[in-house]
């Protein structure tokens, strides 16, 4: 809680996802603490909670009626279909190039997902999946699709997080299921371009990170910084996406899949309210919307792209209420 309240709007940030989703970290799941913060008014972040998604369908009913509020409020269920590449444990439809004897696994057996899928699709439940190798992302699309040959299409706007390694035959794929491109732009600058192509190979590596390549297609597009794994700016996540700079500050990955400034504030706001149903009173500024507002100390247009990531946040502002001023902040320093 000491993250949300003090923390975040620090950096701006007006609304998180609650996305730690496994059995491991359930002790993480502080659910009536953020209730209990909420009830005093000392809420200042919108927190969307994503429970488990295990097939225990009546306790996540139980959650998402329980927490329906404007601050607190169960949008989805999210799973973990693989690891991450480093380690080979991001599941690849091919074995790894210095590893053949193995292509990773998933969390649980493809059937066991499906089903898990479809059944939560049925009582209208959003699903992400922690997917990141091109066997994970095509399971978790295959799964999707499942759901709406067998309970018919709905505006579900299920989600893939993060995307890394994507056979090119399922780029398209998230326009026409109407799936969620969730990515973390600066996880391309944790990992040495080198390392992932010693674990899979220059071909697939070719399809690394493919963010202007999946805006394209029309697919909703949604940034996050996926805290505590990376740090809570959005900043330089946004720098990330739009120089594809590493972090040795020297390197550039894939310059062709860099986008727009206006594209990448865009994923970082109206794609993630989209995301979550929200985009009617959130991630864009107009009348009628709740004032959720990070204002900065800088223009982003009207500076050098290298100096984003530096750009101070000077305002902080949830429901209309302020929650954060440097000048403040400085002056009780």
């Amino acid at each position: 809680m000491q993250i949300s309240s003090l923390m975040l709007p620090v950096w701006g940030v007006t609304s998180v996802h609650d996305l730690f989703a496994t059995e491991s970290m359930e002790i993480l799941n502080d659910y009536d603490v953020f209730k209990e913060f909420e009830d005093k008014g000392k809420l200042t972040t919108r927190v969307h909670l994503w429970p488990q998604l295990n097939g225990d369908l009546e306790r996540v009913k139980h959650l998402r009626d329980t927490y329906q509020s404007d601050k607190l409020h169960v949008s989805g269920l999210k799973q973990f279909i693989d690891g991450v590449i480093t380690a080979r444990t991001a599941y690849l439809l091919e074995p790894y190039a210095d590893q053949p004897d193995t292509q990773g696994e998933t969390t649980y057996s493809p059937e066991t997902l499906k089903k898990q899928v479809v059944d939560a699709d049925k009582e209208g439940f959003s699903i992400r999946f922690h997917a990141i190798g091109d066997g994970a992302i095509r399971l978790a699309l295959d799964a999707y699709e499942q759901a709406q040959k067998i309970n018919g299409k709905r505006d579900s706007r299920h989600s893939v997080e993060h995307v890394e390694v994507i056979h090119p035959d399922d780029i398209h794929r998230f326009k026409e299921l109407g799936v969620t491109v969730s990515m973390q732009p600066d996880h391309f600058a944790m990992s040495e371009r080198g390392v992932y192509t010693e674990r899979i190979g220059y071909e697939r590596e070719k399809h690394v990170f493919a963010i202007h390549t999946l805006k394209e297609t029309g697919a909703n597009l949604a940034f996050g910084t996926d805290f505590p794994i990376d740090i809570l700016n959005p900043l330089l996540q946004i720098y990330r996406a739009v120089t594809r700079i590493d972090s040795s500050g020297k390197n550039v990955s894939h310059p062709h899949e860099r986008i727009t400034l206006a594209d990448a504030l865009k994923a970082y706001t109206s794609g993630s309210a989209y995301g979550t149903f929200r985009e009617h009173e959130l991630g864009t500024l107009e009348v009628g919307k709740l004032a959720d507002i990070a204002v900065l100390e800088r223009n982003l247009f009207d500076i050098p792209v290298e100096e984003i990531q530096k750009t101070k946040v000077q305002l902080t502002i949830v429901d209309g209420n302020v929650v954060f001023d440097r000048t403040k902040s400085l002056i009780e320093k």
